[in-house]
């Protein structure tokens, strides 16, 4: 009997082991959700179609300040509570499509064995969209104008209300607290991207570590090797200084073991599907260590050795060793440009000077050219811009076009301005448009920047692309 209840456990620990890493996990991903912005209408049919299954309970949890439904999904029936919740900040949605796609990968018929498993070990509460207003928005804040996430002890806006109240109804074990952060974060000194930034919240002014936090950094220390082999020098730390007024920082001193998870921007992956990827297997990776209790043997050195995100480490374009001149003097300058892809959607000089110290998503050694004001046309009457017309006027010092946008019949898929918001100056400055001229010593135009787009004049190709 001893014999038989062994091998049962072996074959249990082999089935969590083989789950943990998913190496097919494309037929799992929910169609639709590869957005740059994901909205209540999106992800509510999917869950009037989960409260159909069985396997999984759907509650109205309450309504935002406009009314709007927030739901409550929950599956298992184990003792061991875990509370998710995601897109508290109404602009950050990486997370919404992931929980779907882990939802998809649980309640597949060929995952019946698994699900079963730690169906009885856990009991899961998914909170899919806690700020439906916010993200009709676009915003981080709810209608009322309240960052949820600074809600914690006021409790001013019903959405953070209605978490609270959840919380202490169900008092979770773990709590996994998602979000999304700005592309601009590195990974510590490497000049990459922080794809994914993980942290255990302090619970108090001097970051002490008791057993609640402890086990929230093993969960990480855990899954850190994996995340090593899956985006080597994009994994970052996310700043740990106490923050009382925060949900994260509030369920640690609860005694809730909470994860913070940070979805950050990757090259090539405007919508984060790489992020949202990591973070539907990293569910897998902690349900399945929680089940086990493996994530105890997991060193907090581990956890230790991820670094801090570097804030503001990164740039969209740098343009290395640009030559400029300013009145009598000359200077070779590294030029840091970011897109603004929210509001007016210019991008602008960001930084000017050494830039050694910064990685950027795409950078290009412009060394032997010389930045240069570019012109703009005037549309005084119709003019048909096809790519030959336009590299004519480009190789002329034309970088953008003033009047009528009307008279100006496009023809091609370059970039084009009409009467920008900040035309470049006769040098670089802070916070201008990124749109100028870049010359070689014969004074003749090679490269243009059109809002920040670097356009190689000779074969008319954009090296930058916008999205890359």
């Amino acid at each position: 009997m001893n014999k038989f209840i062994l091998i049962l456990l072996w074959l249990g620990s082999m089935m969590l082991a083989q789950a943990t890493t998913i190496e097919n996990y494309q037929p799992y991903l929910q169609p639709g959700l590869d957005k740059a912005r994901l909205q209540l209408a999106d992800i509510e049919p999917l869950i009037k179609q989960y409260a159909a299954d069985p396997a999984l309970k759907v509650t109205e949890l309450g309504r935002s300040v406009e009314n709007r439904p927030i739901y409550l999904l929950q599956l298992g029936q184990g003792e061991k509570r875990v509370l998710a919740w995601s897109q508290m900040h109404g602009d950050e949605h990486t997370a919404t499509a992931a929980l779907f796609d882990f939802l998809n990968y649980t309640l597949a018929p060929e995952q019946q064995a698994w699900r079963e498993q730690w169906f009885s070990e856990i009991t899961l509460y998914i909170v899919p969209m806690l700020n439906p207003d916010g993200a009709a928005r676009n915003s981080r804040v709810n209608a009322q104008g309240i960052d949820i996430n600074r809600d914690a002890l006021a409790l001013q806006s019903p959405e953070g209300r209605l978490l609270m109240q959840l919380a202490r109804r169900i008092q979770p074990h773990y709590g996994f607290n998602l979000h999304d952060q700005n592309r601009y974060h590195a990974a510590g000194d490497a000049p990459n991207p922080a794809t994914i930034s993980l942290l255990a919240p302090a619970y108090n002014a001097e970051r002490d570590i008791n057993d609640s936090r402890r086990r929230a950094m093993q969960l990480i220390a855990h899954v850190k090797p994996w995340l090593d082999r899956q985006i080597p020098d994009h994994l970052g730390r996310y700043n740990d200084t106490w923050s009382p007024r925060s949900f994260g920082d509030t369920f640690a001193g609860m005694g809730i073991s909470t994860v913070l998870v940070e979805a950050g921007g990757h090259r090539n992956d405007d919508n984060r599907q790489v992020a949202r990827r990591l973070n539907f297997q990293l569910y897998v990776a902690w349900i399945n260590a929680i089940v086990s209790g493996s994530y105890r043997d997991a060193a907090l050195s581990d956890y230790e050795a991820i670094p801090f995100n570097n804030s503001g480490g990164l740039k969209d374009l740098i343009l290395n060793k640009l030559q400029v001149r300013v009145a009598d003097t000359e200077a070779t300058l590294d030029i840091g440009i970011n897109f603004h892809t929210e509001g007016d959607r210019y991008a602008r000089i960001h930084e000017l000077g050494d830039l050694s110290g910064y990685g950027a998503y795409h950078q290009f050694d412009v060394s032997g050219l010389r930045y240069q004001q570019g012109r703009a046309y005037s549309l005084s009457e119709p003019l048909l811009l096809d790519d030959q017309r336009y590299q004519q006027l480009l190789r002329l010092g034309y970088t953008h076009f003033s009047g009528d946008a009307k008279l100006l019949q496009r023809q091609t898929n370059l970039p084009v301005l009409v009467n920008p918001l900040r035309p470049t100056q006769s040098s670089p400055q802070l916070r201008q448009g990124a749109t100028f001229l870049l010359v070689n010593a014969q004074g003749e135009v090679i490269q243009v920047l059109l809002n920040g787009q670097l356009l190689d004049l000779a074969k008319l190709e954009v090296l930058n692309p916008l999205g890359t």
